[in-house]
């Protein structure tokens, strides 16, 4: 009964966020939503951006701001906000507020889609992130809002700090301005905010939850613990945002786009490391970095965010696991141990499968714009493009939304492309695959061992 649950959960959630993304299609090809001379856009186009608004990543094929008009831009925080947050939050948030009971199978859909705390009930879980959502957007519009309106009259700025405060907290890269924020690249309210946003949105609730509940007890003098959970995540967290800082000093330090006062390259290369990990947003040209720090960038984007969180990503806990697995095989250790505890080996084998996931659909991608972009092209002629193909590939399916600036001039078929890998990315490969095919009966029994050489 359980699996039949779970797969039956695993394709409702697959289908909410496809009904919403149908939605989001159907209503930005209206007329409406667009404004002069983007009048009547493509049903690509649409579908493009509703399917990269739902999954929270921030790809466009248009420009959001001088493409859609005010309804076009409502319509797309709408849908950003709602995959952000999760489609079926908002459907359990309204049975709560009747005071109607959860099915088993949407509280299982609360659990896989925000975790699990065993001090809060799964309807309370629901109330608390959207009460953590709406309280980190809200201070953030405020802020954002407050500088804005230096720049432009109160009613537009309103309006943009509470679209960038929305997109940054749902980690989805969202712009209304052209180059994104690369006109407040040494604005320091600008960035201090959306980076905060970013972090609140990327650790998840449970472990802001989680870290609230120790702080308050160490305030009263009560002995707490955080979960294994939140230690890996706050801990893989810093290593990833620190060290990726650290990498972009280094290698742009002499790159004339970075080449500035010591405190501007460290919190441009703050920014950098912060919104490559599924965000979106840069401050500085993506098209315009070194070779090393995109390839730096990828290797963030494929790890991502955390667990529960609006971002997207293998994830820091399944990268964490990974390497003490490798650990505990160089150390022969009998389990895989990270932080003094054991993991559970199904965990592992969950991590294992997640990071093949992704892997082999990020080479599938790649394959398949290599050959709508490059086909027929020697290698001479078409060598150059590689890096930028991967780099688009892993933003789509990491649901990062950074471009080193293709993404419009794609094919049709590439841009289809990137659609199927921004859904799967925004789900999981292993939730996708058991909606698909559900899961296999456990084999109760092994077959006899051989040897093969490895390595």
């Amino acid at each position: 009964m359980s699996k039949r649950v779970d797969i039956s959960s695993s394709r409702l959630l697959v289908a909410s966020f496809a009904g919403a993304i149908a939605a989001g299609t159907l209503l930005l090809a209206l007329p409406v939503m667009s404004q002069a001379p983007y009048h009547n856009l493509t049903f690509i186009e649409a579908l493009f951006t509703s399917t990269s608004a739902v999954c929270v990543t921030g790809l466009t094929v248009r420009d959001l701001g001088s493409t859609f008009s005010g309804w076009g831009q409502v319509v797309v925080l709408l849908l950003i906000q709602a995959g952000g947050i999760g489609v079926l939050t908002f459907s359990n948030l309204f049975l709560i507020a009747r005071q109607r009971r959860l099915p088993y199978h949407q509280r299982l859909l609360i659990e896989q889609a925000h975790g699990s705390l065993t001090r809060y009930s799964p309807a309370e879980i629901v109330r608390k992130v959207f009460s953590y959502t709406l309280a980190s957007e809200l201070l953030g519009a405020i802020v954002l809002s407050c500088r804005f309106a230096q720049d432009y009259p109160w009613p537009r700025a309103l309006w943009l700090g509470v679209f960038h405060a929305v997109s940054a907290f749902c980690n989805a890269g969202f712009s209304l301005f052209s180059t994104s924020l690369e006109g407040y690249r040494d604005d320091w309210t600008v960035n201090v905010v959306i980076i905060v946003l970013i972090v609140l949105g990327g650790l998840g609730f449970i472990v802001f939850a989680d870290l609230g509940y120790y702080l308050r007890g160490r305030l009263n003098g009560v002995r707490r613990m955080l979960t294994l959970h939140s230690r890996v995540v706050l801990l893989s967290s810093g290593i990833l945002i620190l060290g990726g800082t650290a990498l972009f000093i280094l290698l742009e330090c002499v790159n004339p786009v970075m080449n500035q006062p010591w405190w501007g390259l460290a919190h441009n290369s703050l920014f950098l490391a912060v919104t490559s990990r599924t965000a979106g947003f840069n401050t500085v040209s993506i098209g315009q970095l070194t070779n090393p720090s995109l390839l730096i960038l990828i290797l963030l984007m494929l790890v991502g965010g955390s667990p529960g969180s609006t971002a997207g990503g293998a994830k820091t806990t399944t990268v964490a696991v990974l390497f003490a697995l490798a650990l505990a095989r160089l150390r022969n250790r009998p389990q895989v141990e990270i932080l003094n505890r054991s993991i559970p080996e199904d965990l592992v084998s969950k991590a294992v499968a997640t990071f093949f996931g992704f892997g082999l659909i990020m080479t599938l991608g790649l394959i398949l714009l290599q050959v709508f972009e490059s086909a027929g092209l020697q290698h001479v002629a078409a060598r150059s493009q590689t890096l930028d193909h991967l780099f688009e590939v892993v933003s789509a399916l990491c649901t990062v939304g950074l471009s080193t600036g293709i993404t419009a001039s794609l094919a049709v078929p590439s841009q289809l492309t990137l659609v199927g890998l921004m859904f799967v990315g925004r789900l999981g490969p292993l939730l996708i695959g058991i909606s698909l095919i559900g899961q296999r009966r456990r084999v109760e029994y092994t077959l006899p061992e051989e040897q093969v050489n490895i390595g």
